[in-house]
């Protein structure tokens, strides 16, 4: 199976709702997340301290502005990765690829 092809990760993604959590082609783990229209997906891997952003698929703050890792508080911009606030202030998420699909279904690897 060539694991570079395009994968479906999700039929609908909602805005502002739980990530779509996906192995990405090199086994790393990777999230995709609605946010203002737009869809983007970031490797599960806070650069604070390497564990996981999201808790059971959330990662959304509440006010649904910023990612946040569910660990140590640290909030990203969900267009950039940017960590805005908290202990890696200034480091970035990885990127992952993802790119949605006229239908709305979202998938993982380059675009077709």
């Amino acid at each position: 199976m060539n694991t570079t092809e395009p994968r479906l990760i999700a039929a609908t993604l909602a805005e502002g709702g739980l990530a779509a959590l996906f192995t990405a082609p090199d086994g790393a783990r990777a999230f995709a997340v609605r946010w203002q229209g737009g869809v983007y997906g970031y490797l599960n891997q806070c650069p604070h301290a390497g564990g996981p952003l999201d808790f059971e698929g959330q990662v959304l703050e509440s006010s649904g502005r910023f990612l946040m890792c569910a660990r140590h508080g640290a909030i990203f911009e969900p267009d950039t990765g940017k960590c805005v606030g908290g202990p890696c202030r200034g480091a970035r998420l990885t990127p992952a690829a993802v790119h949605e699909k006229a239908d709305g279904s979202v998938w993982a690897g380059a675009t077709d």
